[in-house]
């Protein structure tokens, strides 16, 4: 259904059309998503924080340092590279976040990450305009239950429309276009 939407995009402007992913993971996964995205961010548990740290600063930039919360918990984004996958092996797993920046399109990100997705949760927006319609329009794939617009978050996956919101019809012109129907009532998106 993402691909018959995908061919619905109006072509006939200069706007940027992109493709971007997000991935909702642990360490124990992340050798699966070796070169698809560049930054992995890591949420490190406060008693965790000293072992993770020690195993992960060979591999970090120099003045890279984690954000520490006032439960002691810490956070950093860092390049996602075999070195980083392989010291975070020494460790309890803890959740982790791909992130795959905007890529132009056409582009395969789409089946790269469906392939490399199992059970993690995860999400692929299309920034593409519809025919008259260009404010931040396109369509999102949720994956695996993750949440994005509902809480909580419809099990399986779910595709998410952004249309303009003067032209709410247009939701359901698509949805009939690529053999679907609109399943909820409009909610606030990008």
């Amino acid at each position: 259904m993402a691909q018959r939407l995908l061919a619905l995009a109006w072509t006939g402007c200069g706007c940027p059309k992109d493709i971007l992913a997000r991935v909702e993971t642990d360490t124990r996964g992340l050798d699966r998503y070796l070169g698809v995205g560049p930054d992995v961010s890591l949420t490190i548990p406060a008693a965790l924080l000293q072992r993770t740290w020690s195993v992960l600063e060979p591999w970090l930039p120099a003045d890279e340092r984690p954000s520490v919360g006032r439960d002691g918990s810490a956070y950093v984004i860092t390049d996602l590279t075999t070195e980083v996958v392989a010291a975070l092996r020494q460790v309890p797993p803890i959740r982790a976040e791909i992130l795959i920046h905007e890529h132009p399109l056409p582009n395969d990100l789409a089946d790269t990450i469906l392939a490399a997705v199992a059970t993690d949760r995860a999400s692929i927006s299309w920034d593409v305009c519809w025919p008259g319609n260009h404010t931040r329009t396109g369509f999102q794939l949720a994956i695996n239950g993750v949440e994005l617009w509902h809480t909580p978050a419809p099990p399986g996956h779910s595709l998410y429309v952004h249309v303009h919101p003067a032209r709410p019809d247009l939701a359901y012109d698509l949805a009939a276009a690529v053999g679907g129907q609109v399943l909820g009532e409009p909610a606030l998106g990008w």
